[in-house]
């Protein structure tokens, strides 16, 4: 008991010995003590974590570790059950339900064309594939609802719930054709026709015959979920490549949409070089598409702001610049068709790009240069509609808009009116004079009359092969709604908008003699009738400024200008003035070599209101003239006319109807002299300016932004350049020749581009030249 006592207290002393040199050490080593202890624990937590027996992880499920995408972090490439690779089945012909054949699972009936049992290999053959329908996992058919998204990003049936299971096997027995589903099962069934397409029939040839079947419920899938812009993206290109590989994509009269980024598809550019191998001249409705799919094409905001309407001026352009159509050249770049899989299994599987033995004309920049030309005409004729839209977006098919366009560009219903009315006008063959304001009740409600809509609507009915009176472009006025105007047909009106000095002095006459022959307060038959037959003296102008003539008589003689006012300009004129105004006249009545009574009584009016000698005026009226002419003989007061006799020699006269063409020559003469004169006769206040509107900022440009900085051309080609990821040197040769540069020093000029944006060459390779995909993806994401 002594020696228990005695051992105890001896440990006891050594261990407060221990604990005080410990103390001491530790407070002059305590980094060092620190370390050997932390060292310590790290050891012993690792031998108990060896020291866990397997056993204790038998019952967790064996899947890989997800890895989160790119585009999804709750997706990942290995999203399979593990199963070692050596044990999944590439026969893939024992799992394929063949078309019209049909597989059933717990008594439902699946239809055909799926993958239907267990460990099928996806297309890399590393995983089980996506689309394989497993009847040995699970489902719970309770409340399967496939209208309700239950799947990843990246469906796979063997990934995917119970419940989704369960709702994507009632969608495949319900006939897969119910558009409220959720897209994502959808595009499970998708994958699958992928895998058969893109995978199986490059080996099998049960495959390679149901090529056409695939193809045909890709089409059907595409009538009912279309609606769904990623669905109809992947769908559309795989359609097009498989009927690309079959020989079956037809080029129709009307070309299919953009893409949904608006850019040109496989059958776009598979059909445009259809067109220059057959040389076929390229339609208008295909021209105008290459335009708004090509990257490199420029488009202002008229076209963007109003595309109906650029449509509309394109089609109608593009006839009157190219006929028939482009003449599009075969060049050496081919075409190669890539179509990127919705199943991300099968990106790598070699088989989603065809080249085919045609070529690709959308590298090349000239047609499209030309295209460029017809639109850039296009915009310019619908800017000022387009600014005035931009500022009154509600009012587009107003008149006050409408007169800012074309006439062939009208809607139809407005078209209409006009057309009728000018077809009523070419029927009667003579001018008509009606209100204004019921010319202007065939349009759209107008916001007022003003100069400038005035020449707007002189212009739309000139394009509609009209004209009217008054026209200001011919020193009209603007007339009040109450007044009257006439309109007449001359399909050659758009080629004469302008007046020339015979047609002003033949107008400005026109108007004295009316205004002579109302003196009375009317213009009675005879005068009327006189007026008439003084327009057939004016045989030294053309039909075209003929026909404005009887309209503008027509005019006047409805609304006569009064002669007070005439007589004050004309009080104001010198005797030399009055006499250029008194030959001319004669001398037209004289054109035809026929003077009659009632020619001569107007002359005498207008002698006397210019205070000239009406003897000098039966002078010259005798004196040049031959045959036989009617005039008063000088000193008489009675209103009888005698008619001198025939000359006793044979001297041959000229017939009536046939010109004196040196007479002619000399009214071409004296008409801008004429003209001149009786402009300050007639010369009216000038019209107040309206006020100018508000100006928009220039439009700027819409299309792709320059890339990398590089200039339009450098930019341009660098946009070919990404289409694809591989490319010849003949192909890019060529590519370079139609850009007017030389490929090697393009390519550094892009490449160091490239290299300030990126830190990564654009282009590597000598043949073939290889597209850095990952620039690829931040230029076109």
């Amino acid at each position: 008991m002594g020696r228990r006592k005695s051992s105890a207290s001896g440990w006891l002393l050594i261990g407060i010995v221990a604990l005080g040199l410990l103390g001491q050490a530790i407070e002059k080593y305590w980094p060092l003590a620190l370390t050997i202890g932390v060292l310590a624990l790290i050891l012993w937590l690792a031998s108990i974590f060896r020291s866990t027996p397997k056993s204790a992880n038998k019952h967790r499920r064996s899947y890989k570790a997800p890895r989160p995408s790119k585009q999804n972090v709750f997706a990942s490439l290995d999203d399979s059950p593990s199963v070692p690779p050596a044990q999944l089945s590439k026969d893939s012909d024992k799992f394929w339900v063949s078309p019209g054949d049909s597989q059933s699972l717990k008594g439902n009936e699946l239809g055909d064309m799926i993958y239907f049992g267990s460990d099928l290999a996806g297309g890399r053959g590393a995983i089980i594939e996506p689309a394989l329908v497993d009847p040995k996992l699970g489902i719970n058919f309770k409340r399967a609802d496939y209208t309700i998204r239950q799947l990843d990003y990246w469906p796979s049936y063997s990934q995917a719930s119970p419940k989704a299971r369960a709702a994507y096997l009632k969608w495949l027995s319900q006939g897969r054709n119910d558009p409220k589903a959720d897209i994502g099962y959808v595009f499970l069934y998708f994958y699958g026709l992928e895998r058969r397409a893109l995978v199986d029939s490059f080996k099998s040839k049960q495959a390679q015959a149901e090529m056409a079947a695939i193809e045909s419920e890709v089409q059907r899938l595409l009538s009912v979920y279309s609606h769904n812009n990623s669905f109809r993206r992947y769908a559309s290109s795989f359609r097009d490549w498989l009927m690309l590989r079959r020989g079956t994509l037809l080029c129709p009269i009307n070309p299919p949409s953009l893409d949904q980024h608006g850019e040109l598809t496989l059958a776009h550019r598979y059909c445009l070089g259809q067109f220059a191998l057959s040389k076929t001249p390229l339609p208008a409705p295909w021209a105008l598409t290459w335009l708004l799919g090509d990257p490199a094409a420029r488009l202002r905001t008229p076209a963007t702001r109003c595309p109906d309407i650029f449509r509309c001026a394109f089609l109608r352009q593009y006839a009157l610049d190219h006929g028939e159509g482009l003449k599009l050249p075969i060049n050496k770049t081919r075409l190669k068709v890539t179509h990127h899989p919705g199943n991300r299994n099968l990106y790598d599987t070699g088989r989603t790009q065809l080249t085919l033995d045609q070529p690709d004309v959308t590298v090349l920049s000239s047609p499209l240069k030309k295209l460029q030309t017809t639109a850039d005409t296009c915009m310019a004729q619908i800017d000022s509609y387009s600014r005035y839209i931009g500022r009154n977006p509600d009012r587009e098919e107003s008149a006050d808009a409408l007169l800012e366009l074309p006439f062939p560009l009208w809607p139809p219903t407005a078209q209409q009116q006009i057309a009728k009315l000018a077809y009523t006008l070419r029927t009667a063959g003579k001018p008509m004079a009606t209100p204004f304001e019921k010319l202007q009740s065939l349009l759209p409600e107008w916001d007022g009359v003003t100069r400038k809509k005035y020449l707007g609507l002189t212009r739309l009915l000139s394009e509609a092969g009209l004209g009217i009176e008054p026209d200001l472009a011919f020193g009209g006025k603007l007339p009040k709604p109450e007044a009257k105007v006439v309109l007449f047909s001359d399909e050659n009106i758009a080629t004469h908008p302008d007046t020339t000095p015979e047609y002003a002095a033949a107008a400005l006459t026109l108007r004295l003699a009316v205004a002579v022959s109302a003196a009375d307060g009317n213009v009675g038959t005879e005068e009327r009738d006189l007026l008439e037959h003084q327009l057939e003296d004016w045989m030294h102008l053309d039909p075209s400024h003929r026909r404005r003539l009887q309209a503008h008589m027509r005019w006047l003689i409805a609304d006569p200008p009064p002669l007070r006012n005439l007589k004050k300009h004309i009080e104001d004129l010198p005797p030399h003035a009055r006499e250029v105004i008194g030959d001319f006249m004669a001398e037209v009545a004289k054109a035809d070599n026929q003077i009659t009574p009632e020619e001569v009584k107007l002359l005498e009016k207008v002698y006397k209101l210019l205070d000239l000698d009406v003897q000098s005026l039966y002078t010259k009226l005798h004196t040049v003239t031959e045959g036989p002419v009617t005039v008063r003989p000088a000193g008489k007061s009675t209103t009888d006319h005698v008619i001198p006799p025939q000359p006793p020699s044979p001297v041959p006269t000229k017939p009536s109807d046939e010109l004196d063409m040196d007479r002619i020559a000399a009214l071409h003469a004296e008409s801008e002299k004429v003209s001149a004169i009786l402009s300050d006769i007639f010369m009216e206040a000038a019209p107040e300016p309206e006020p100018e509107p508000i100006s928009e900022p220039d439009d700027e440009i819409e299309t792709k932004e320059s890339l990398l900085g590089l200039d339009n051309a450098h930019s341009d080609m660098t946009w070919k350049l990404l289409t694809r990821t591989e490319w010849s040197r003949d192909e890019l040769e060529e590519l370079a020749e139609d850009h007017d540069m030389l490929l090697d020093g393009a390519l550094e000029t892009i490449n160091e581009a490239a290299f300030d944006t990126h830190d990564m060459p654009l282009a590597e390779g000598d043949d073939p030249i290889e597209i850095n995909p990952d620039i690829i993806k931040e230029l076109t994401a």
